[in-house]
């Protein structure tokens, strides 16, 4: 929210409000979505100051987190690496970001199902060694276990999957979030080893992006000047006023409470789901076409109030923004009571992503939940269920 409404304010009143990408938006919309968007914070003020005191405590503990088995996650990995050895194109969106100088282009590799189970893979590999070097740890206590650990995030961060910075961003932080929690005797070093990483690996990543032929308009603004550009980014990035006013613009061409085309959208990228809705008028689709003013382009996210707007109008338009608020309350209370290392890792990156929800739309959230986080909390209940209870007996 600092960004979306201090910084961004601050860069209009020196850049002013239009971006240096995609059609211009007039006085009068955007005004309705300054509106819209002070409408939306407002009620998300209400939800969280009537509902909080059900998901949060005056004195934040966590549950003594534990190493535990991790069996199906193994399982799960052996058989991606095997899909892998079939299919090698499912890797092609990645990057080692300390050896390329230009990162893969999304639109020019594999996307596929074999592509979103090597994405997994990541992060089960990443906590299931997590959880190894952790169980050490618990036999005897060593500030290098902790080192380890540092080093197996940091390579599991240094992947990044076609251009996408989050795709580095949020398994780093997860990481340091995790290590941070089980390592309770070197806070103080994580905190200071945490800002270092931070700042080289989005360094890195931001300097491989600029440098990264990408065959869109975006490029337009990458010789303008540090700010300014800035001011563009938050903009696109963090819903912001131009990219709310393309929502309200789209809301003259797309019809509201068309239930098909609603669910058509929100299981876009939900795999077996979405082949169930077909001929429909997408949101998604209309918001690029009015952002560019021209059809066959269609690399911006439509914001979730934006689309909260086209699809429940005015008065609903937060509803997207409302439910994901609860879902990360409930993920918050959740992460204080993990009890394994691998729920405290599940949970705290399934929160990050929902909690990043400016930057993200229902479609993007709904998606990684089916797609990821509940194959992720499968593994998580069999390892508990199956697992534990031979060890117990």
């Amino acid at each position: 929210m600092l960004l979306r409404y201090v910084v961004s304010p601050l860069l209009m009143a020196f850049y002013g409000s239009n971006i240096q990408i995609g059609a211009t938006v007039s006085i009068s919309i955007q005004s309705r979505a300054v509106g819209l968007m002070i409408y939306e914070m407002i009620i998300l003020f209400v939800i969280f100051a009537i509902f909080h005191k059900y998901f949060y405590t005056n004195k934040v503990e966590f549950y003594n987190v534990k190493a535990r088995p991790n069996l199906f996650g193994w399982i799960f990995f052996i058989v991606v690496i095997l899909l892998v050895a079939l299919d090698p194109s499912s890797i092609g969106r990645y990057s080692f970001i300390w050896s390329t100088s230009q990162l893969n282009n999304d639109t020019l590799a594999n996307v596929g199902l074999v592509a979103l189970f090597v994405q997994l893979a990541q992060i089960v590999l990443t906590v299931s060694i997590l959880n190894i070097i952790y169980k050490f740890y618990e036999r005897k206590p060593n500030i290098l276990y902790l080192l380890l650990s540092l080093v197996v995030i940091m390579i599991s961060a240094s992947f990044i999957v076609g251009t996408s910075r989050s795709s580095i961003i949020i398994p780093l932080i997860t990481g340091l979030f995790t290590v941070f929690i089980l390592y309770k005797n070197y806070r103080k070093l994580i905190i200071a080893m945490s800002v270092i990483l931070s700042l080289l690996v989005i360094g890195i990543s931001t300097l491989l992006k600029q440098n990264t032929n990408i065959v869109t308009s975006r490029g337009l603004y990458h010789s303008a000047g540090a700010l300014e550009n800035f001011n563009t980014d938050v903009q696109i990035y963090f819903s912001g006023l131009v990219n709310i006013g393309h929502s309200i613009e789209t809301s003259y061409i797309y019809e509201p409470f068309h239930f098909n085309a609603i669910f058509g959208d929100l299981t876009h990228s939900v795999i077996f789901v979405n082949s169930l809705f077909k001929n429909y008028h997408s949101a998604l689709v209309a918001f690029n076409d009015m952002f560019y003013k021209r059809v066959g382009v269609s690399d911006q996210i439509l914001p979730l109030l934006g689309q909260g707007y086209l699809y429940f109008g005015a008065v609903l338009a937060p509803v997207f923004s409302v439910i994901v608020l609860f879902v990360v309350m409930l993920l918050d209370k959740n992460i204080q009571h993990s009890n394994s290392v691998f729920t405290l890792y599940v949970y705290a990156y399934l929160c990050l992503k929902f909690s990043l929800f400016f930057m993200s739309n229902a479609t993007i959230l709904l998606s990684f939940f089916t797609n990821f986080f509940l194959v992720l909390f499968v593994m998580a209940i069999l390892n508990k269920r199956i697992v534990a209870r031979r060890r117990n007996e």
